[in-house]
């Protein structure tokens, strides 16, 4: 045992073949904000062997207050390099590897499965479910957490072949509407450290496969009033149809595409080659216009901006018995 980790060693809950674990552990972080900067932090101190940052973003002035990997000099830089380098310099002893790009149906699978623990700390809709889709078919623990002003959650999916549970479509079948991001509501940077630190722990117990985590349960969290909660979803059932989510050049020229963005998005930003344009929230009432313009479709493939109320539509679409549905982005 070295001095880096002896003082985690001491632990009771890690064991004496716990480091050996860690340094086994591959680790897939996506999103290298707010809770992936907390994240990856205390993973590298942990010693995980391997962890690779997947991110397109750059570094800007409004990430600073609740993204703590980074500092004014890391600027308009890549948040993955940015990250990469101050990780190494806290651990030089594992490997960091540093993607720059968003996550996508083209690059999602190799990913997930060349890992042994699935990071989400994406905040986005569309990633989370795609990982989530990934993780189940390959049985691979997805712990996926996110926060909105004081407020978040933190939960372990998926689970692997021996020890399951059930997948985020099981628990959300359907992303909101609409929903609140940092940008519009707000979110403390405190409030994103606690949830960063807390999945950190997670992954330590997933990696340890300690029966203490929270696999099929999450943990809600109230960090203004010191409130939490957790609830079991370890019985939710997997629903018997999804909408799979593919890449825009996966889309065929049979497929219907369905732009379910606002009539005055569509105006202002028309998509290529869109069918049709019904906005999310009207799905319902112009069900015989999109059945007159289906025809011979083979599919229906929904499209929006970032892929949230596609995703929504898909679920409607689903519901209303349509049986072909996919989601691009």
């Amino acid at each position: 045992m070295t001095d880096r980790y002896h003082r985690q060693q001491r632990v009771p809950q890690f064991g004496s073949a716990s480091q050996q674990r860690l340094s086994n552990a591959k680790v897939l972080i996506v999103g290298v904000g707010g809770l992936g900067s907390p994240v990856s932090t205390q993973l590298a101190g942990a010693g995980i062997g391997q962890l690779t940052l997947v991110d397109h973003d750059v570094v800007s002035l409004s990430n600073l207050h609740r993204q703590s990997l980074f500092t004014e000099q890391d600027l308009d830089q890549a948040k993955v390099l940015a990250a990469q380098q101050r990780l190494s310099a806290l651990n030089s002893e594992i490997s960091i590897k540093a993607i720059q790009s968003s996550l996508n149906p083209d690059n999602a699978e190799d990913l997930v499965t060349a890992h042994t623990v699935i990071v989400d700390a994406a905040d986005n809709f569309f990633v989370s479910y795609l990982l989530s889709d990934l993780c189940l078919k390959h049985r691979i623990p997805l712990v996926s957490a996110s926060v909105l002003q004081t407020n978040g959650y933190l939960g372990v999916f998926c689970g692997t072949a021996e020890n399951t549970a059930p997948s985020m479509r099981a628990i959300f079948p359907s992303p909101p509407l609409t929903a609140n991001n940092c940008d519009t509501a707000g979110v403390t940077g405190p409030s994103v450290g606690v949830i960063g630190s807390l999945q950190a722990q997670e992954v330590l117990k997933v990696a340890l496969q300690d029966p203490a985590q929270l696999l099929g349960k999450l943990l809600y969290l109230d960090l203004w009033d010191y409130r939490q909660n957790i609830v079991s979803f370890e019985s939710a059932n997997e629903p018997s149809q999804i909408a799979p989510l593919i890449a825009e050049h996966d889309v065929s020229g049979t497929d219907l595409i369905l732009d379910v963005r606002s009539e005055l998005e569509v105006q202002e930003q028309a998509r290529k080659n869109t069918h049709l344009n019904i906005p999310v929230d009207q799905i319902q009432q112009r069900q015989q216009e999109l059945n007159r313009e289906l025809g011979s479709a083979s599919r229906i493939v929904c499209v929006c901006k970032s892929g949230q109320r596609a995703l929504n539509a898909a679920h409607q679409l689903i519901e209303l018995g349509h049986n072909n549905i996919a989601v691009a982005l």
